[in-house]
C-alpha cells in the first residue's frame, strides 16, 4: 500500500515537472509581466526597412516594425510585454500587444487604411506608432507619413504621354503623384504589358530610394492602353508582383475596334491588327487569362464617350464582369459617311475628348477617392 502511494506521488512530481517544462515560457511570461521590476527597462522601436518615412496608404502596403526591450546596461530582456497604438487610430496593429522573445525582440505589422478614408484633404497625413511597456509609461515612438496610391497612366495606340497633360494636371493639383509610361504603341499589346511590368517596377524602386514604400498603384487608362493593362493584370507574372489597386478604364475597345480594319490601310504594324474584333487578343487570349481577362483582385471603373468614334458602347461594355459603364458627352457626333470614307474619323475627337473634359475629370477624382466595384468571378 506505502508502495503505491509512493508511485502515485511519484507520477504526480513528474507530471508537473512535465507541465513545468512544457509550459516553462508561458510561466516566465506570467512572472515576468506580474513581478518583474520594469523602471529600468527601455524600449526601442524601429522600422524593418528603415529607409523609409512615408508610405501609400492602402491595406496591403504593410510595414513591419521591431520592438526590443533592453536593462539600463543594455542587456536584452525577455518575456516582456509591449503595446502598439498609432496615435490617430488610422490603420490598425497586428497584434496589438505581443511579448519579447528570447532576444528580447516582437515584431509587429502596422496596416494602413485606405487614404482616401482618413480624411487628410491633399497632404501627406503624419501618424505616429508607439511601443510601450506593459504597465508603465515607457514607450518609443516612429513617426511615418500616409500619402495617397501614386497614379500611372497608360496611352493608347499611336500616342504618347502628352495625350494625359491636363488630366495630369488637374489630378496632380489635387495632391496625387503621377506618371506616365511611354512605350511603343506599335508593337502589340503583349510587349506594351511587358513594358508596364517593368515601368510599375521602376516605379517602386524609385519611391523607395526617395523614402516613399509603394506597394500598389491606380492606373488610368485609355483606349489600347487598358487592354495592356489587362493583359499585364491578368497574367503569370502579375500574380507574383501584385502592384495594381484600381484601374479607371476611359474609352477602351474591349471587344476590339471595327475602325481598326480602316486603319490597317494607313498602318501596318501588329497592333493595328491585334485592336480587329475577332483577333486572337479577344477570343483566345483574353479568356486563358485570370478571370477571363478581369483580374477580380482590381477594383474597376469604365468611362466612355457618347459619340466615341473608335469604342462603340457594346465593344467598351464590361457587363460579363458586372461592372457599369458610365457615359460622357465630350462633343457632338462626327461620324460621318464622308469622314470614314476620307480616313478623317480617325482623328476621333470624341474618343480623345474624353481625356480633356472636366466633368470627367472629377469622375475620375471621385473614383480614386472612393472603393470601386471589383469584377465578378467568371468561372470557365
Amino acid at each position: 500500500m506505502h508502495q503505491v502511494r509512493n508511485h502515485k506521488i511519484f507520477i504526480i512530481i513528474v507530471l508537473v515537472f512535465f507541465l513545468l517544462f512544457v509550459h516553462f515560457e508561458h510561466i516566465n511570461i506570467f512572472f515576468c509581466k506580474t513581478f518583474y521590476d520594469k523602471i529600468n527597462l527601455n524600449v526601442y522601436l524601429s522600422l524593418i526597412n528603415s529607409e523609409v518615412h512615408s508610405i501609400s496608404s492602402e491595406p496591403s502596403n504593410k510595414v513591419h516594425l521591431k520592438a526590443v526591450v533592453k536593462d539600463s546596461n543594455g542587456n536584452l530582456i525577455p518575456y516582456i510585454e509591449v503595446s502598439f497604438e498609432n496615435t490617430k487610430d488610422f490603420g490598425a496593429m497586428h497584434p496589438s500587444k505581443a511579448v519579447t522573445n528570447s532576444q528580447g525582440e516582437c515584431l509587429v505589422t502596422y496596416v494602413p487604411d485606405n487614404y482616401y478614408n482618413l480624411n487628410a484633404g491633399t497632404n501627406p497625413q503624419p501618424i505616429s506608432i508607439t511601443a510601450s511597456i506593459a504597465g508603465t509609461n515607457i514607450n518609443s515612438t516612429v513617426k511615418l507619413n500616409l500619402v495617397p496610391i501614386p497614379i500611372v497612366f497608360i496611352h493608347g495606340y499611336r500616342e504618347t504621354e502628352d495625350v494625359f497633360d491636363n488630366l495630369n494636371e488637374f489630378i496632380s493639383s489635387k495632391g496625387y503623384t503621377c506618371s506616365s509610361i511611354n512605350y511603343d504603341s506599335t508593337l502589340g499589346v503583349e510587349y506594351g504589358a511587358k513594358e508596364l511590368e517593368l515601368f510599375l517596377q521602376d516605379q517602386k524602386r524609385e519611391f523607395l530610394s526617395q523614402g516613399i514604400l509603394v506597394g500598389k498603384f491606380d492606373l488610368i487608362v485609355h483606349s489600347m492602353g487598358g487592354l495592356v493593362a489587362r493583359y499585364y493584370s491578368g497574367s503569370k507574372n502579375y500574380l507574383k508582383n501584385d502592384d495594381v489597386n484600381k484601374v479607371i478604364f476611359l474609352s477602351v475597345p474591349h471587344k476590339g475596334s471595327v475602325l481598326a480594319s480602316i486603319g490597317e490601310e494607313y498602318f501596318n504594324d501588329k497592333s493595328i491588327k491585334e485592336l480587329v474584333p475577332d483577333n486572337e487578343l479577344f477570343v483566345g487570349i483574353f479568356p486563358n487569362t485570370i478571370n477571363n481577362g478581369l483580374n477580380s483582385s482590381i477594383q474597376i471603373g469604365n468611362l466612355l464617350s457618347q459619340y466615341d468614334e473608335v469604342v462603340t458602347n457594346e465593344s467598351a461594355s464590361l457587363d460579363k464582369w458586372g461592372i457599369k459603364t458610365e457615359i460622357f458627352s465630350v462633343g457632338e457626333n462626327s461620324f460621318t459617311v464622308n469622314n470614314l470614307l476620307n480616313g478623317n474619323i480617325l482623328d476621333a475627337p470624341n474618343h480623345k475628348g474624353i481625356l480633356n473634359n472636366n466633368t470627367v475629370f472629377s469622375r475620375i477624382f471621385e473614383m480614386l477617392n472612393t472603393d470601386l466595384p471589383y469584377p465578378a468571378v467568371i468561372n470557365k
